[in-house]
């Protein structure tokens, strides 16, 4: 059983009595036979009927195992990526596997937890440890949003100009600024900047 899981013994007998070797490992209802996991270890079980008309007590035994209860530990790593952008999950916790609840938003490797954003919304990445020796798997998740990747949009307007001379671009898409790699040979400002002078 798992350090957090519990079972129940019983005996082709019944009328005795259940006690555990080492309660500190697993305990068990003397009555019901009823264990309950309280850390890894071993401990052996005795089922005992008490003798009558001059016999001798008879015991039976079971040796229970406990298994560690399994963590999926904490995630870490950046949940905010772009839709063409991408980000690597960790847990502090090794041997798990990654899933993601909504791959059309975001998908992610299931053994280096490498996400890659696809479109905007929210994909809940889930880490998953899988349990042995009679515990079940345990799981944590993290809430990836993935954001839109913005476009500056096409750009037009008058590319050949004079010395003296003037033009104004545009984009296609607006609530940009503009700047010019070369102001030595040509600035850029807000058109309505030039209205004010």
């Amino acid at each position: 059983i798992c350090s957090n899981g519990s079972s129940t013994l019983t005996s082709s007998v019944t009328g005795g009595s259940w006690s555990s070797a080492t309660p500190a490992v697993a305990t068990i209802n003397s009555s019901t036979g009823a264990v309950a996991g309280v850390s890894a270890g071993t401990s052996v079980m005795t089922y005992t009927i008490t003798g009558t008309g001059g016999c001798a007590n008879v015991s039976t035994t079971a040796t229970v195992t406990v298994t560690a209860a399994p963590s999926a530990g904490a995630i870490s790593g950046t949940t905010a990526i772009c839709s063409n952008g991408s980000s690597t999950l960790t847990s502090s916790v090794t041997g798990g596997t990654w899933s993601s609840a909504t791959p059309a938003v975001a998908t992610i490797n299931s053994s280096t937890g490498a996400v890659a954003g696809v479109s905007a919304g929210t994909a809940i990445m889930t880490y998953t440890v899988s349990g042995t020796g009679g515990c079940a798997n345990v799981s944590t998740t993290a809430t990836v949003t993935v954001s839109a990747a913005p476009s500056a949009g096409t750009i037009s307007g008058t590319t050949a100009i004079c010395s003296n001379g003037s033009s104004t671009l545009t984009s296609s898409v607006t609530g940009g600024t503009w700047s010019s790699a070369t102001p030595a040979v040509a600035t850029i400002y807000l058109w309505y900047y030039c209205n004010l002078f």
